[in-house]
């Protein structure tokens, strides 16, 4: 479980590690106009990428039962089908950029300005989609096949990478906004570079024929498997589109109550995306050690897999919560010196500090069913916690404002709990039968 855990953390922390430099370089910027842009353009070049998610989940509960299987053909076509799907959705998004920034104008606040940044951020960031996509295919099908070392190798890469080219751009050559979206899409390229070379290493070790066999690539057309491909990817995607549009809709939430609570929430939800991705390093060893189980239709080594995994992550959640509540003056000071987001953000870090320990079901039970390839469970789930968000976000902002705000994220988290272990069972079953 290690093995897979340790780099697995390292690589998810190196992840939201990027938008906290991000924030650090806008935040020292003369004005919180910049910050509160990126936030938005980010947040909207997310909402669309990352709701291709499913490319990277799928791909590894695939992979990792396929593993199980010893079916190395099948891991083959598994990575082919989903880079194809990958680079169509990217050039299909690349086409429609104008119509989709119209979203800028939905979640921002009104003021031109910052509309105006976030859009030039956007129309930059779009151009990297092909191999943004074609990234979470990479990751996906080493992380099946275990390869964390390398899923580190390839984040760090793509994240140190793009830190140093943002840095360049926004302090050496004076750009602001479109100076970030630059520098990742540059960082995007360079990786799946890299990726493509750790691939052709690792399928050598697995397969007699080469990756790009022409037997393969006339198998990659199959109904029956692009059938079950897109099935589950189908499912995720609506699990992963309800994700993105409730951190969307925070964000959206958020900016009512002006720019100065819409970036010191930016720069608290980093936090938590900190939090969120290193617990996602114990919920990825998981995915790929329950997709191996059920490959081997192995109900022991299954639960295993599942207590021991969750066992740490519940203990990582207790000292993230811990180092959280320490590293308060920490944190905050050296994210901004903005003197005016200082107290706001202070004033809503209790939200922080706790959501580590509200969350760490949720994101472990993800992994147990992506490994599970059980998308219909988690697309359902995800359904009813986003309108718990919903519902709760109505009447607690009315009472608490920007701390109801936080209150509903809370309930949605816990949520999303609830309903994956309400379905758990379903997973031993399908073992059983």
């Amino acid at each position: 479980m290690w093995r897979i855990a340790i780099p697995a953390i390292f690589a998810n922390i190196s992840i939201p590690l990027l938008g906290l430099a991000d924030t650090y370089i806008m935040g020292h910027l003369p004005s919180a106009k910049y910050l509160a842009a990126v936030t938005i353009g980010a947040m909207v070049a997310s909402l669309i990428l990352n709701s291709f998610n499913f490319l990277r989940m799928a791909t590894t509960g695939f992979t990792a039962q396929a593993f199980g299987r010893k079916n190395n053909d099948e891991i083959s076509l598994i990575f082919l089908r989903a880079s194809l799907t990958a680079v169509m959705i990217g050039s299909v998004l690349i086409l429609f950029q104008y119509p989709i920034s119209y979203l800028i104008y939905l979640l921002g606040n009104g003021q031109t300005d910052i509309n105006n940044l976030a859009l030039e951020y956007f129309n930059i960031r779009i151009w990297g989609a092909p191999f943004t996509l074609a990234n979470f295919v990479a990751v996906g099908w080493l992380l099946g096949l275990g390869k964390a070392r390398e899923v580190l190798i390839i984040h760090l890469f793509l994240n140190l990478s793009n830190i140093a080219l943002n840095f360049l751009f926004v302090l050496h050559f004076n750009m602001t906004a479109d100076g970030v979206a630059l520098g990742t899409v540059l960082a995007e390229i360079m990786c799946l570079i890299l990726s493509l070379f750790m691939i052709r290493t690792n399928s050598k070790k697995y397969m007699k024929r080469s990756l790009y066999h022409p037997d393969r690539l006339r198998m990659i057309w199959q109904k029956s498997a692009f059938k079950k491909f897109f099935s589950l990817n189908f499912n995720i995607f609506i699990r992963t589109l309800c994700l993105t549009s409730i951190m969307a809709y925070f964000i959206h939430l958020g900016g009512r109550f002006g720019t100065e609570i819409l970036a010191a929430n930016a720069i608290l939800m980093h936090l938590q995306m900190v939090t969120s991705f290193a617990l996602d390093g114990f919920a990825q060893a998981a995915e790929v050690l329950v997709g191996k189980e059920i490959g081997r239709k192995s109900l022991k080594n299954l639960r295993y897999s599942i207590m021991t995994s969750s066992k740490w992550a519940v203990i990582f959640s207790f000292i993230i919560a811990i180092s959280l509540y320490l590293g308060e003056n920490l944190l905050i000071h050296g994210l901004t010196d903005i003197e005016a987001l200082r107290p706001v953000a202070h004033k809503y870090y209790i939200w922080v500090v706790f959501l580590p320990l509200i969350s760490v079901a949720s994101f472990q039970l993800d992994g147990i069913f992506i490994g599970a390839t059980r998308g219909l469970e988690m697309r359902n789930g995800m359904i009813i916690s986003t309108l718990c968000f919903i519902i709760a976000s109505t009447y607690a902002i009315e009472q608490w404002h920007n701390h109801g705000l936080w209150f509903s994220y809370s309930i949605f988290l816990l949520m999303r709990g609830m309903t994956l272990l309400y379905h758990y069972p379903k997973i031993e079953r399908s073992i059983k039968e």
